[in-house]
């Protein structure tokens, strides 16, 4: 049977982390980086797996992200990951699943208001100028 992985960073629960992976390697969890569920009034609307723009790439085949995307196909909400800017000018949105192409069909380079613009879109609402105005005071 594989080994496995120790936890790599220190900065998590180490003492939870450590255990869980006595549990075996039949018994697979993953303490992801920065996921959200992002939703509206109470009923969940996306997921979705946000990286810094240092982060090591993220692989839609990976185990992980199947179980995210099995975790959304059976939510029907959309699942995408978004790598970010240092700065927050720039996000790289991947759709993961089908729900996730209807509002971004394949990969796409955002500004931050083009990101927001989409969760807002995948809420079904328009992005109020009130918020364009408030990210645009930070640039």
């Amino acid at each position: 049977m594989p080994e496995v992985r120790p936890e790599r960073t220190g900065w998590r629960d180490e003492g939870l982390s450590r255990r869980h992976r006595r549990w075996g390697w039949d018994c697979p969890a993953v303490d992801l980086d920065f996921l959200f569920l992002e939703y509206d009034h109470g009923k969940a609307s996306a997921i979705v797996e946000y990286k810094n723009e240092h982060a090591a790439p993220q692989y839609a085949s990976h185990p992980t992200y199947q179980a995210m995307i099995d975790l959304g196909n059976r939510a029907g909400i959309p699942v995408i990951a978004c790598r970010y800017s240092d700065d927050f000018t720039k996000w790289i949105v991947t759709p993961l699943n089908t729900e996730a192409k209807k509002h971004v069909p394949q990969r796409v380079i955002l500004d931050e208001v083009g990101w927001v613009s989409l969760l807002y879109k995948i809420r079904g609402y328009d992005l109020p100028q009130s918020v364009v105005d408030g990210i645009n005071i930070e640039l």
